[in-house]
């Protein structure tokens, strides 16, 4: 009778064993991989929602105020021939447009600083967006310039 002894039995299975780990450490690194750029992608959406919203109003704005907050965070106002006192705001990690007062509408999350400069009539907006995915923290920084309205 002719089979297999308890040694190459046991080599096989080591190198089975091998060639699964190894295969497995592949699927982990790409899975890692997929999870981080797509929480990546979410985070450059939020950023370029939320300016969007405030470019959009902002072209329109024929002045701003800008408020500090905090180190993080700024507020603005707006003006637009049709509409006075649009306010931007960060509030427990999201972007909130009120107008009128009183009625708030989320504009971006995970947001986690929001700053303001003006320079003349040239507004510069600078959004931050942090998050932890798979206990690796992962941000994005979106800046863009926006001129505000002739008078």
């Amino acid at each position: 009778m002719k089979g297999f002894t308890l040694i190459e039995t046991l080599i096989a299975t080591a190198i089975f064993i091998l060639l699964i780990s190894g295969i497995y450490g592949v699927m982990n690194v790409a899975n890692i991989s997929f999870s981080t750029d797509s929480g990546l992608v979410d985070l450059q959406q939020q950023c370029r929602n939320a300016s969007a919203w405030i470019i959009r109003e902002a072209r329109e704005a024929s002045s701003a105020s800008i408020i500090t907050i905090d180190a993080n965070s700024d507020s603005i106002s707006l003006n637009t021939p049709d509409k006075t006192g649009i306010v931007y705001s960060l509030n427990a990690n999201q972007v909130i447009r009120e107008y009128p007062a009183g009625n708030t509408r989320i504009v971006g999350n995970s947001i986690t600083s929001l700053k303001f400069s003006q320079t003349g009539s040239l507004l510069d907006i600078q959004l931050t967006a942090s998050r932890q995915i798979l206990l690796r923290a992962v941000s994005f920084t979106l800046r863009e310039q926006v001129r505000l309205r002739n008078e």
